[in-house]
């Protein structure tokens, strides 16, 4: 009968914290690089919806007052 037997080899921890803090900066960069392009651009497609729906209260409201004007003429 064979047995199975195996093996772990112990890595040092160092080294794979060392690689994790020197790869950081890059990361960041590369995470804000790309975060900041969509916050803006997120940003400004919601600034445009906020002044379509301004635009159109603001002619529904004229819209109402010149109707107003309208009948008492009449």
């Amino acid at each position: 009968m064979q047995s199975l037997s195996t093996t772990q080899l112990a890595t040092n921890s160092t080294n794979v914290h060392s690689k994790n803090q020197a790869d950081l900066p890059a990361n960041v960069f590369i995470g804000s690089s790309l975060l900041i392009p969509l916050i803006f651009f997120a940003g400004f497609k919601l600034y445009k919806k906020h002044r379509s729906v301004v635009l159109r209260q603001q002619i529904a409201t004229l819209e109402k007052v010149w109707h107003l004007d309208v009948k008492k003429r009449a």
